[in-house]
């Protein structure tokens, strides 16, 4: 951890946190003895998103044929990973939608890209998941992976964002290097502060912190399964912003995944075909 993250996230207008149920729904989802009556319980007792949900819910976007009253109706007749996504779009989809100019990148564009890569991490882990990594974490660790961009973003003036630029395109170096040389820090280490001032359960401040550079020994950590959903969604086209090419895959991730090189081809497939869940969530915002 840098001082310059620490200054920077200071200095910048606070994001607004997820609700404390939203919080703690992800704390519950990380515990192997939650069960999903306090789940269900968690939901309710935030009135706001609850009515939000259930506006959702209801609407023709679902497609549910039957009139839904409560968050334990809404978990029977779509399911809870189905229920947790929509709370996720809600708690997160206005703030990573909003554009970022710093970055180059349009209105909803990153929403999209974050939305892709979380459901390229369920393409990953079911074809292979040999840490047993539960998917509704992974899910969450990729929807929020580049969450420290919207701080970065504040920072980023047209000179500093030149200098960045010069960085990537004169010395060949991948976004976050160049990040690093000009502001001495990145958005993968200031989104991680972020998550855990907010108070975050541990594995998605380190996930967030380590999605570009995931540590595989003595094991690969969620951080792998992150990195890897992070390039699927850029090689089928949901990238954001100019220097989104500049992103690197690590190969020794796909090894330390237990994946071929063939199972990143039908990989590539399985994300592509996820893209239709992204344009039903990617409508959802708060």
């Amino acid at each position: 951890m840098t001082s310059t993250a620490l200054e920077l996230l200071k200095k910048s207008d606070p994001l607004t946190a997820p609700s404390p149920a939203v919080i703690k729904l992800m704390h519950a989802l990380n515990r192997p003895d939650s069960d999903a009556d306090e789940l269900v319980k968690l939901v309710e007792k935030d009135v706001v998103l609850t009515a939000k949900l259930l506006a959702v819910c209801n609407s023709a976007q679902c497609g549910s044929s039957q009139q839904i009253a409560s968050v334990k109706q809404a978990i029977f007749f779509l399911g809870f990973k189905e229920i947790y996504r929509l709370t996720l779009a809600i708690s997160f989809g206005g703030p990573l939608a909003q554009p970022l100019l710093g970055y180059a990148i349009e209105a909803r564009q990153l929403w999209h890209h974050s939305l892709v890569t979380a459901l390229a991490t369920q393409a990953i882990l079911s074809r292979a998941n040999p840490m047993g990594f539960d998917p509704s974490v992974a899910y969450t660790a990729g929807l929020i992976h580049d969450i420290g961009k919207l701080v970065l973003n504040q920072v980023l003036d047209p000179d500093t964002e030149a200098r960045i630029r010069e960085c990537v395109e004169v010395n060949h170096l991948s976004r976050v290097e160049a990040e690093r040389r000009v502001l001495e820090t990145d958005h993968c280490e200031i989104g991680s502060l972020l998550l855990e001032r907010w108070k975050l359960p541990e594995v998605l401040v380190d996930s967030t912190a380590r999605h570009h550079e995931p540590p595989l020994e003595p094991q690969p950590q969620l951080s792998a399964v992150v990195h890897l959903a992070n390039c699927l969604a850029h090689e089928v086209g949901y990238s954001a912003g100019w220097l989104a090419y500049a992103a690197r895959t690590n190969e020794g991730v796909i090894k330390a995944l237990g994946l071929q090189n063939e199972d990143v081809q039908q990989l590539l497939l399985d994300t592509h075909d996820a893209l239709q869940q992204v344009e039903e969530l990617a409508a959802v915002k708060e």
